[in-house]
């Protein structure tokens, strides 16, 4: 599927001196000059989306412009020169945005490297259409990534960020439109005046219970912090009041993930006073899911929990006390959900996560997909499922994984009647009952039709493995190996300062491939076009990172095949 981008980096010049305090970027006009913002548009790719920027008078930053989902999705981009920030006596990263209702990123990157390359950390944050309004994006918040692999174990580090960013991509083709007032820091690291919601809360007297899940949580830093944060405390008898023993298991380490989603159930961002929240009707927690007040049965409530005590002010934010405890709504019920609760597809989510496709199985759907069990690939030849995980065989292993999945939700009854299907590999897949059992091409159907939210589930007693030889799926992983010796190859010398000696072996990667003919013809084109246009920039680094540009999206489209 095509996933179109709209990306804004922002870099700040060492030494270029803050306006206010906190301040990271406030688009002054000396400020921009020293910065040298330029557009960096997905044609160099082949993409068609168009952005552009301007920067006013008055130091607002508009940033506009149209992705198009068309040659494999699109970006367009904003940079400036690389930069040193140490933020770490902050807790986050603040942004006054006016945008078109779209979800945006703000992203970073730190020293952190994955395989030598630069790891991509990112958050969320909305924007409201045509109003100005303030975010604030904790670093805490932040995931890393890699080439749109996950990287769960790696750390955004504040002290060393290199990098800025806004990034849109929610896959949507049209017009789009941002303005930045400022990005600033907020926060700092501790409650110094003694009154946090949680010193406030253990005065209290009526919170033994939430202070002690608080800290069996590991979450006593959150409520300590600088905040400001809205709490929605229930009482030692809104805990009482729960089925006997639920309080102890959650207490139990083993319990510690259930634990912090019905802790942070009851917290939200910002400070909530009783009004503010009746007048909204719904705000998010940070377990994520939304809180909804109103008058009902006579009494303030959130969700079913009536508010006992409100606007309890505290040095970081507010607490309204609660008779019940809000308790998280159950898991989702979604493909790799499903799929991990059977116990019985261990191999197959360890592919999908190799693979980079946890996101595919998670996603809205609908999707059906054909799971092989343990014993599917337990009888593959021995080395096959070790072979396949190697990241020099990613490529083949997506065919695989692909070649399982079949857009839509196809029912068992709908498959006999279509009698064939495509996967979103390509491959297509054949059904007919043969010896009395339901067959998707060799592999027989032991179990079908297992409902999920986002699609359905059969499972087969075989692996479904592409048609064609060895000889071309090997093809794409040979690219894939040329285009990370390549890098492997630049980047210690880019770093070493040499842009130029990095550029070149880019351009002959890019030029290699551009002559593979196993490749496919758009994608040799598009390579061909880059390398010759690269050729025109005197810049020796504008050089390379054009080309390492180019080489990423070859590997994500070969990656893919």
């Amino acid at each position: 599927m095509a996933i179109a981008t709209a990306c804004l980096t922002l870099t700040l010049v060492p030494g270029t001196a803050f306006a206010k305090p906190g301040s990271v970027a406030e688009f002054s006009p000396d400020e921009s000059r020293k910065l040298g913002w330029q557009v960096v548009n997905d044609g160099v790719m082949g993409g068609l989306s168009k952005g552009k920027l301007s920067i006013g008078a008055d130091g607002i930053l508009s940033f506009s412009g149209n992705l198009s989902l068309e040659n494999n999705g699109g970006f367009s981009s904003l940079r400036t020169n690389d930069v040193s920030l140490d933020l770490s006596d902050a807790k986050g990263l603040a942004a006054r945005v006016k945008g078109d209702g779209r979800t945006y990123q703000i992203r970073l990157a730190t020293d952190a490297r994955f395989r030598g390359m630069e790891v991509s950390f990112s958050a969320d944050f909305p924007t409201e259409k045509g109003k100005w309004t303030e975010v604030e994006i904790p670093f805490s918040d932040f995931t890393g990534s890699f080439r749109g692999m996950s990287l769960n174990n790696e750390n955004s580090t504040p002290a060393k960020i290199r990098r800025l960013g806004i990034l849109l991509g929610d896959k949507k083709a049209g017009a789009f439109e941002m303005q930045i007032d400022w990005i600033r820091t907020y926060g700092a690291n501790k409650q110094e005046d003694g009154n946090s919601i949680l010193s406030a809360a253990a005065k209290d007297g009526r919170f033994k219970t939430l202070a002690a899940a608080i800290q069996s949580a590991g979450l006593a830093e959150t409520l300590s912090g600088d905040g400001p944060l809205t709490v929605f405390a229930p009482t030692d008898e809104a805990f009482a009041k729960l089925p006997q023993g639920t309080v102890g298991d959650l207490l139990k380490p083993e319990n510690i993930d259930q634990l912090k989603a019905v802790i942070t159930m009851h917290v939200t961002r910002g400070k909530a006073g009783l009004a503010d929240a009746l007048k909204s009707g719904s705000v998010k927690s940070l377990q994520g899911s939304p809180l909804n007040i109103a008058f009902a049965k006579g009494r303030v409530r959130v969700n079913d929990a009536a508010i006992l005590d409100a606007d309890l002010a505290c040095g970081n934010g507010v607490i309204h006390v609660i008779d019940s405890v809000l308790l998280p709504p159950p898991p989702e019920n979604d493909i790799l959900a499903v799929a991990e609760k059977n116990g019985n597809f261990k191999t197959l989510i360890a592919a999908v996560k190799a693979a980079g496709l946890v996101d595919a199985l998670s996603a809205d759907g609908p999707i059906t997909i054909l799971a092989p069990t343990d014993e599917a690939f337990d009888r593959l030849p021995e080395g096959t499922v070790e072979s396949l995980l190697q990241k020099e065989n990613l490529g083949k292993l997506r065919s695989i994984l692909t070649g399982h999945a079949i857009p839509g939700k196809v029912s068992a009854g709908d498959a006999l009647n279509a009698r064939k299907a495509k996967s979103i590999s390509g491959q297509t897949i054949n059904f007919a009952i043969k010896d009395g059992t339901l067959k998707a091409n060799s592999s027989t159907i032991l179990s079908t039709d297992i409902a999920c939210d986002n699609g359905i589930i059969h499972i087969i007693d075989a692996v479904l493995l592409p048609e064609g030889n060895d000889k071309k799926s090997d093809a794409p992983a040979s690219a894939l190996k040329s285009i990370e010796n390549a890098i492997d190859r630049g980047v210690p010398i880019y770093n070493s300062g040499d842009p130029a000696k990095c550029a070149a072996i880019y351009r002959e990667c890019l030029m290699s491939l551009s002559k593979d003919k196993s490749l496919d013809a758009r994608l040799r084109e598009m390579l061909s076009t880059v390398a010759e246009r690269g050729s025109r920039h005197d810049n020796a680094e504008d050089q390379a990172w054009l080309y390492r540009s180019a080489l990423d999206k070859a590997y994500a489209i070969i990656g893919q095949d």
